[in-house]
C-alpha cells in the first residue's frame, strides 16, 4: 500500500457558481496526525465529504487507503472511523440498541475496547440518545467509531460541545491511538489548542487554497513575527518575499514572514536595524496570520 493514507490531486469544487476548493494537492503519510485548519467555510469539511465518497469534486481526485473516493466499498469504509461535527445519531434509539445496530452492521468490532470506551466515559446504554447531553453524544459518537479498530480516524470538528474534561479524555484517547502501530488521523478543529496539543502536521486553508502544509514544529520555526527597531523612520519597503503581514509605527516595524531563513535575514540587516526582537507565536497565532488575504504558500 501507498505510504500515504490520504491523497489529493488537483482537488476543485465549486458550488452555485462560487469555488470553494482552488486546485487542492494534499497526502497525509501513515500513522501521521494531521491537523486540518481554516476559517467558517473554508472548505475543511467539504474536503472531508469528498475523501468520503460523501460529495462529488468537480474536477480532481481524491484517494483513501490507497482507493479512489468514488469507489469506496462496504469493506473499505470498514477500515475507516468518521465522527463529524453535530455527532448525528438515531435520536429515539436507546444507546444499547444503537450499539446493537452498529455492531450488527459493522464487518469488525472490538468488544473488549468499545467496552473499556464506555466505562471510560460512563454512558448509560438504557437511555435514549435524545436524552443524552451534547458532550455525552458526542462521547458515544466516537466510541462507535473507534469501536471498528479503524486504521484511519476522520475527525470533523469532534471536540464540538465537549466541556474541558471530556476534551481533554478525547485528546488523550487520540494519542494512545496514534500510538497503535499504523493509526492515521485527519483532524479538522475550531480549537486550535487541541490540534496544537496532538497534531504533528498541519494544513491551512484560505481563499480556497492550501496555503500551509507542513510538520509543525517546522511551520513553527519558519514563519517569523519580528519587532524592527530603525535609527530612523522604518523604510516602507524590505524588498522581502513572503511578508505575511507589516505594520510600521514611525521606528517601529512588526512583520510576519514565511519561510524566514538567512538569506532574509541578511536582506533585513543590510537595513542595519537598532534592534531585531522575535515574537513568540502559538498555532493560533500562526492561524490567524496565514488566513489574511493573500496569504503566501508554507510547505515542505
Amino acid at each position: 500500500m501507498d505510504q500515504n493514507v490520504i491523497r489529493v490531486e488537483n482537488l476543485v469544487k465549486y458550488f452555485d457558481g462560487r469555488c470553494v476548493l482552488d486546485g487542492i494537492n494534499l497526502k497525509v503519510p501513515q500513522g501521521c496526525i494531521y491537523g486540518l485548519l481554516g476559517r467558517n467555510g473554508a472548505g475543511k469539511t467539504t474536503i472531508i465529504r469528498i475523501l468520503l465518497g460523501l460529495e462529488p469534486p468537480t474536477r480532481g481526485q481524491t484517494f483513501l487507503l490507497d482507493t479512489d473516493s468514488s469507489d469506496l466499498s462496504a469493506k473499505l469504509h470498514s477500515r475507516i472511523g468518521y465522527v463529524a461535527e453535530g455527532h448525528n445519531l438515531i435520536q429515539n434509539y436507546r444507546v444499547g440498541r444503537l450499539i446493537q445496530l452498529c455492531k450488527d452492521l459493522s464487518m469488525s468490532w472490538n468488544d473488549e475496547f468499545f467496552e473499556q470506551l464506555i466505562e471510560k466515559f460512563r454512558l448509560p446504554t438504557d437511555r435514549r440518545v435524545k436524552e443524552l447531553s451534547i458532550g455525552m453524544r458526542a462521547q458515544l459518537n466516537l466510541a462507535l467509531a473507534l469501536a471498528i479498530d479503524p486504521e484511519l480516524l476522520i475527525f470533523d470538528d469532534p471536540t464540538l460541545g465537549l466541556d474541558t474534561i471530556a476534551r481533554r479524555q478525547f485528546l488523550e484517547l487520540a494519542i494512545d491511538l496514534i500510538q497503535r502501530q499504523g493509526r492515521t488521523i485527519l483532524f479538522s478543529s475550531h480549537i486550535l489548542s487541541d490540534v496544537e496539543r496532538i497534531a504533528d502536521r498541519i494544513g491551512i486553508f484560505a481563499a480556497g487554497k492550501l496555503v500551509v502544509d507542513c510538520p509543525l514544529e517546522e511551520l513553527k520555526k519558519r514563519v517569523k513575527k519580528l519587532r524592527v527597531i530603525f535609527p530612523e523612520a522604518a523604510p516602507s519597503n524590505l524588498y522581502l518575499k513572503e511578508i505575511v503581514n507589516q505594520q510600521i509605527d514611525d521606528r517601529e516595524m512588526v512583520i510576519t514572514v514565511a519561510n524566514w531563513n538567512r538569506q532574509k535575514q541578511t536582506v533585513l540587516d543590510t537595513f542595519k536595524p537598532s534592534s531585531c526582537t522575535e515574537i513568540p507565536m502559538s498555532l493560533e497565532d500562526i492561524f490567524i496570520e496565514c488566513t489574511r488575504p493573500s496569504p503566501e504558500l508554507i510547505e515542505s
